[in-house]
């Protein structure tokens, strides 16, 4: 078994980093699943890059 998961994290606006972490054991009255696949909905994806959707704002120039 692995000992270890990736993970991308949105550190500040405009910069994604992917990390490695450990697997923790789970604790009392917790489990562990596996995941397959996973993806990002535009929304966040957009938060990532500073912009906040609805909202009119942005901390981005998309010029």
């Amino acid at each position: 078994m692995k000992h270890t998961y990736k993970a991308m994290e949105v550190s500040t606006p405009d910069h994604l980093h992917l990390l490695e972490r450990p697997i923790l054991e789970p604790g009392a009255g917790q489990v562990r699943i596996r995941v397959e696949a996973c993806g990002v909905c535009h929304s966040d994806a957009a938060n990532g890059y500073g912009h906040v959707p609805g909202s009119g704002s942005s901390t981005r120039s998309w010029a």
